[in-house]
C-alpha cells in the first residue's frame, strides 16, 4: 500500500491540470483588475470609491487564492507523482495485453 494513504488532501479532486487552470485564471484576474483598480485611485464620486473597493477586494482575493494554490502544490506533489506512476503502470499493463 501507499504511505500517503493516511494523509488528507486539501482539495480532494484537484489534479495537476486543474491546479494549473486555477493558477492561470487567478493570475489573469489579477492582471486584468489591477489596472482598473489603479485607474480609480483618484476617484471623486462615491460610486468610483465603491468600484475601487470592489476591485481591490477582487485583486486581494485572487492573490490569497494563488498563495493557497501554492500551498496545495507543495502538499500535493507526492499525490500527483503517485497518480502519474499508477497511470503509467496502467498504460504499461494495457500495452502488454
Amino acid at each position: 500500500m501507499s504511505d500517503l494513504e493516511g494523509q488528507k488532501r486539501l482539495q480532494p479532486r484537484m489534479t495537476r491540470s486543474s491546479w494549473r487552470l486555477s493558477i492561470w485564471s487567478s493570475g489573469l484576474a489579477i492582471l486584468s483588475f489591477t489596472p482598473l483598480m489603479f485607474s480609480k485611485i483618484n476617484a471623486r464620486t462615491g460610486w468610483d470609491v465603491a468600484v475601487l473597493a470592489i476591485l481591490a477586494l477582487v485583486v486581494l482575493a485572487n492573490a490569497v487564492r494563488i498563495l493557497y494554490l501554492l500551498r496545495v502544490r507543495r502538499r500535493y506533489t507526492s499525490f500527483w507523482e503517485e497518480e502519474e506512476a499508477r497511470r503509467a503502470e496502467w498504460d504499461r499493463r494495457g500495452r502488454a495485453l
